[in-house]
């Protein structure tokens, strides 16, 4: 389970404290047995190759394929597209061999595309502002990119003047920077050690409860895979024993 966010509440019963936040992020997709709708020359699916943790695409020239989210997922909040992604063709060192693009459609057809050109061969953790797209290609039904409704991602490379095969595989697709959940309330009964905690969320994703007896001790979890129920989410735990410890609410 790949937990993101992150929110602690330090307790000694009755007493509950907010301590601190993070942010939160959505991950895409990270490539693992990934595979895409459709392809666009000079991209095909015998160009491509889905392993286990990662996707590649070995071609020449400009190519393009797309993958529907289903359900569309709710990215409010986010700031940043980022794409990790590993470059490999027969350039020198410091010959410029691809040009990643990632393009967000919303529901209504606002396509934005974030591009990075001229870029080396090797390894690279690529970002960009999301209301900063490179271009756009469609505005949509109504103008913007809705992050609360996105329905597809598309891949792109645009190699520039490199004529030569290039291998881009692809390792990660997050969009990051919204806020955390952030605790709202929370009450303690002592006579059923039961602790009731509401915080903030966002709809369409899960949430787990961490534990920890003293910040020295790794958290683990306590209860997991709670839905949420839209911007606001609550959940009844029974706490372990003792009279004091550590609430950690995660995204998952």
């Amino acid at each position: 389970m790949n937990y993101r966010e992150k929110l602690i509440w330090a307790f000694a019963m009755p007493l509950a404290i907010c301590l601190n936040s993070a942010q939160a992020d959505i991950t895409l997709s990270t490539f693992d047995n990934f595979n895409l709708d459709g392809f666009f020359p000079s991209w095909s699916a015998g160009a491509a190759v889905s392993g286990p943790t990662n996707y590649s695409i070995t071609a020449t020239l400009f190519g393009s394929g797309y993958k529907a989210l289903s359900p569309n997922v709710d990215a409010t909040g986010e700031t940043t597209v980022e794409l990790t992604v590993m470059l490999s063709g027969n350039g020198g060192p410091t010959t410029p061999i691809s040009g990643p693009i990632v393009s967000l459609v919303d529901a209504d057809g606002s396509f934005y595309n974030y591009a990075w050109y001229g870029q080396l061969a090797g390894t690279h953790v690529l970002r960009a502002r999301l209301n900063a797209p490179t271009f756009t290609s469609a505005t949509g039904s109504v103008p913007g990119l809705d992050l609360a409704n996105l329905a597809f991602f598309h891949l792109q490379d645009d190699p520039g003047a490199y004529t030569g095969p290039y291998t881009i595989t692809f390792l990660s697709l997050r969009l990051t920077g919204a806020p955390g959940p952030q605790i709202t309330s929370g009450a303690y009964d002592n006579t059923t050690q039961q602790f009731t905690l509401t915080w903030s969320s966002r709809g369409g994703v899960n949430y787990t409860v961490l534990y920890a007896a003293d910040l020295a001790t790794a958290f683990s979890p306590l209860v997991t895979d709670i839905p949420s129920t839209g911007s606001s989410t609550s959940t009844t735990i029974t706490m372990p024993g003792g009279q004091s410890g550590f609430l950690r609410i995660v995204q998952q």
